[in-house]
């Protein structure tokens, strides 16, 4: 399955979280050249979800140095073709969201050079491993719906709280 790029309207955000503070912020204030927090979409118990997308930490790291990276956990996807980390999908902090908010990345109207080549990147190790990334997150769904006492699902935002804040969103942007 192809999996593509999207950001996420910062209204939205804002939105969700009111109710939950695991779900990633936009940081509008922050943005390097107004670049938007960028993440994929998949389905999820018949919700569209975002999986956002993170730079690379020092924790992702188990020797920087050396540049020897983490293997990945069921939240967290290290984006890597090898030695270079791009980013880091972020499982345990993925929203459901209304398609009406959000909007494809398109690469090709991307002019930093430098930022394209890090998300075609990002883009090849995505399509690669979606299969995985798929897996993953409905993984980690239906462990968190089971409140498994497992510290990377006590960390991992409150998926039926978001869908029904989603559900209300959808009604006020219905009226």
């Amino acid at each position: 399955m192809k999996l593509n790029l999207y950001s996420i309207s910062n209204k939205y955000i804002k939105y969700l979280r009111k109710y939950e503070n695991r779900v990633y912020d936009n940081k509008e204030e922050d943005k390097i050249n107004g670049r938007k927090y960028l993440g994929v979409v998949l389905t999820v118990n018949e919700y569209n979800y975002y999986i956002p997308m993170s730079s690379p930490k020092k924790s992702d790291y188990v020797d920087i140095n050396k540049k020897i990276i983490r293997k990945d956990t069921k939240t967290i996807i290290r984006i890597h073709n090898g030695d270079r980390l791009y980013g880091t999908l972020r499982i345990s902090n993925m929203i459901p969201v209304p398609i009406t908010e959000l909007e494809p990345y398109v690469l090709k109207n991307e002019k930093d050079i430098k930022y394209k080549d890090l998300i075609l990147g990002e883009l090849r190790y995505i399509n690669k491993n979606s299969k995985k990334i798929i897996k993953y997150a409905k993984a980690v769904y239906t462990q968190k719906l089971k409140d498994l006492d497992v510290d990377y699902i006590k960390n991992t935002v409150d998926f039926k709280l978001l869908e029904e804040k989603l559900s209300e969103w959808n009604k006020e942007e219905d009226k």
